[in-house]
């Protein structure tokens, strides 16, 4: 899923608070999160500098500004920086690749999406991706809904009037961030599950694809709440629906695909991870710190004014969700045939 185009996007609703807490340090054997007694010296006096989090994608985006944000609470509980490196490229697998590679002593970990998991490996062409057995998953952090968004003057005022093109004869075109996100694989999906015929139209993240429904050039996109937020309330666009399994808090007026009828549940996870060999010890102290830094209240207010929900849970609830969702996606990509 792409990452673009949030850093002055706000707005003042609540986010969904997940109520699941921090966890054991058992992982799920297969889900590329095991344990291990691996890692660096010192582990005892763990950290005894700054720690690097690697983001796998531009400044500005969702992933950049939680991770600056969150970068700040845990200084305390760390008693050290996190210092927070971009390492853009190839939908978050170069940075992804770099922690998996890096020494496994704490100092380095990574703040990876879902998608590269879960759908990159399933649309994208001789796609650079990582194994999440090739890490150990410390804990999760955060997950955001995608919603459809249409221009003020569409015709199409709620879900409803976009699922009544069922056999009209109209082709409704859509825009989408690129191949291989999750607003490209909603509205395929969707549409495909609702007999609607539209064409899809790349664009180059979320913040141009959300232009393009703005400028008029497609009928129809698809972005993070936090996108688009800024012109919903301004008047100049809507939201038509989300693809969330039940209806969140912070977005109670929007409908879900899956009250529609339709079987379609897509988001984008976070979650930070170390290389495999990461040692319990360090894995503990990190997750500790996380646990503190995410009650801070400068980050509770971050999350609510971009729309973005807790997911605060340990890293086996993780593994087992990007399995779920990658057997979940692959059921309609075989279906509608989807494969590059």
């Amino acid at each position: 899923m792409n990452d673009s185009g949030v850093a002055d996007v706000f707005s003042r609703r609540s986010a969904l608070r997940m109520g699941a807490g921090f966890g054991a340090a058992a992982f799920l054997a297969g889900c590329g999160v095991t344990t291990s007694n691996g890692g660096g010296d010192g582990e005892s006096d763990y950290p005894q500098r700054a720690v690097e989090l690697i983001v796998p994608f531009a400044p500005g985006g969702s992933t950049d500004l939680i991770a600056r944000t969150l970068g700040k609470a845990i200084e305390k509980p760390l008693g050290h920086s996190m210092v927070i490196v971009n390492r853009d490229g190839a939908a978050a697998a170069v940075g992804t690749k770099e922690v998996a590679a890096a020494a496994a002593d704490g100092y380095k970990v990574g703040f990876p999406p879902s998608s590269l998991f879960t759908l990159t490996p399933q649309l994208v062409k001789n796609a650079d991706t990582v194994p999440l057995d090739d890490l150990r998953v410390v804990t999760g952090l955060t997950v955001e809904n995608i919603v459809l968004v249409a221009h003020r003057d569409s015709p199409f005022k709620t879900l409803d009037d976009v699922i009544a093109l069922k056999n009209s004869g109209r082709r409704i075109t859509y825009g989408h961030s690129g191949v291989g996100t999750g607003a490209y694989f909603a509205q395929t999906a969707f549409y495909k599950l609702a007999g609607i015929n539209a064409t899809d139209v790349p664009f180059g993240g979320g913040g141009p694809a959300v232009t393009a429904v703005l400028g008029k050039q497609v009928d129809i996109g698809a972005s993070q709440p936090a996108e688009s937020m800024r012109l919903v309330q301004s008047g100049e666009l809507r939201w038509l629906g989300v693809f969330s399994q039940q209806r969140s808090p912070s977005l109670p007026d929007l409908p879900t695909a899956t009250e529609k009828g339709f079987d379609l549940v897509v988001d984008q996870a976070r979650f930070i991870a170390g290389p495999k060999a990461i040692s319990d010890q360090v894995v503990e102290a990190l997750r500790a710190a996380f646990q503190q830094a995410v009650t801070d209240p400068a980050y509770d207010d971050f999350l609510k004014k971009n729309y973005i929900d807790r997911f605060e849970v340990p890293g086996p609830d993780v593994a087992s969700k990007i399995k779920s969702d990658f057997d979940r996606y692959k059921v309609l990509i075989d279906r509608f045939g989807l494969r590059p």
